[in-house]
């Protein structure tokens, strides 16, 4: 199992698509987004609304992730404590950039977020800092340590997904320790009845990758219906906030209401789309494509930088333009266009030889670990 999964990296890709949708939608439509404002429009209740449902593809994320993570650490077969301190290190010191560039332009514009919260009602924009703002030496420790410990940000609020993502890689860390599957397969499941147990259903995700990984490796992956599958997981994704109430299925129990962010049926949900994304020959085929590729590459700098950009540079030239659906439209295109192409520069010039310092490091590791056991069997 050494190719790369090209489409894999395109569904992470689409699902950051997703992910910047929701928080303009949040910050400028909050009307659209149930999570945000209860009762929302009809049209954010239909299967549409799995475009902008940003809490499901974080879901896909982690799902992605268990069973990525989980491949290429049995590719590597690296000692535990290497992996952990690589993983840590891809986290944190990219995070840490977005923090410090959060800072920035939130002195830049201090107020911005608290002005158009006021005109459009969202209360997704609270959740950042405005006016007093904390030095960069705290946006240093929030994207070095703080994300880790406290589980947020509020320099870049979309950071609380850093905590799980490293939890749940030393998870797979953890079970590929096991040489015999069926090992891996008994700490999943475990894990994923703990977490069930703790109420902890993002966490979930995590142990369904590491079983759709097993499945896939040994060749025993059904291949019945995966487009069916990816439907089915669309559109329980796309329905969030009071959707229970108001489509009349109150009679579920807690955990698999969306109002929790989406319990259980968001973990299910995004391991039937990656289960359609490694069985459909035509999902694989459109993901690995050039724009699947590419939107692949750049899927981790745009998550990083769109939550303070949209807090800041798109909160004040909202403010500034008309209030016209054609001025609105003409924002949300220039906005994706700059986003794009900041996170397009950034993963050229930064995530590109950041990734091979990371992999050099992996190597010196390597070295290490063996001179040490050199010199311990010369020693005895």
């Amino acid at each position: 199992m050494t190719q790369r999964l090209d489409h894999l990296d395109g569904l992470r890709g689409v699902a950051a698509v997703a992910v910047v949708i929701f928080h303009l939608m949040s910050a400028l439509t909050p009307w659209l987004v149930p999570e945000q404002q209860p009762g929302a429009h009809w049209l954010a209740y239909t299967p549409l609304a799995v475009a902008w449902n940003g809490t499901f593809a974080v879901s896909v994320f982690f799902v992605l992730s268990g069973f990525v993570v989980t491949n290429a650490t049995l590719r590597r077969s690296d000692p535990i404590m290497i992996d952990v301190t690589i993983r840590y290190l891809r986290l944190a010191i990219p995070a840490t950039a977005s923090t410090l560039a959060a800072w920035f332009l939130l002195s830049v514009f201090p107020t911005s977020a608290t002005q158009l919260a006021a005109f459009t009602g969202s209360r997704w924009l609270g959740w950042t800092y405005q006016e007093s703002l904390p030095g960069p030496a705290a946006a240093i420790y929030n994207g070095m340590a703080g994300i880790f410990l406290s589980g947020g940000s509020f320099f870049n609020n979309v950071l609380w997904t850093m905590r799980p993502e490293l939890l749940g890689s030393i998870l797979c860390f953890v079970a590929c320790a096991f040489a015999k599957p069926r090992f891996r397969l008994a700490i999943a499941l475990g894990s994923a009845v703990i977490f069930i147990a703790l109420r902890r259903y993002d966490y979930v995700c995590f142990p369904l990758g590491i079983i759709l990984r097993e499945a896939w490796a040994s060749g025993r992956l059904p291949s019945a219906l995966p487009i069916f599958a990816m439907l089915l997981g669309l559109v329980i994704g796309s329905q969030s906030g009071d959707a229970a109430r108001l489509l009349g299925l109150d009679w579920l129990p807690e955990a698999l209401k969306p109002e929790r962010k989406g319990g259980l049926l968001y973990p299910i949900a995004a391991m039937l789309i990656v289960y359609g994304c490694l069985r459909s020959r035509s999902l694989v085929a459109a993901l690995s494509g050039r724009i699947g590729r590419y939107l692949g590459a750049i899927s981790f700098p745009l998550y990083l930088i769109h939550v303070p950009f949209i807090y800041t540079i798109v909160a004040e030239a909202y403010l500034r333009t008309s209030q016209h659906v054609l001025a609105l439209a003409g924002l949300l295109a220039g906005s994706f266009l700059l986003m794009f192409a900041i996170a397009h520069a950034a993963e050229r010039w930064l995530e590109r030889p950041f990734l091979g310092l990371l992999g050099q490091l992996r190597g010196r590791l390597r070295e290490f670990r063996s001179g040490r056991r050199e010199v311990r069997g010369t020693v005895g």
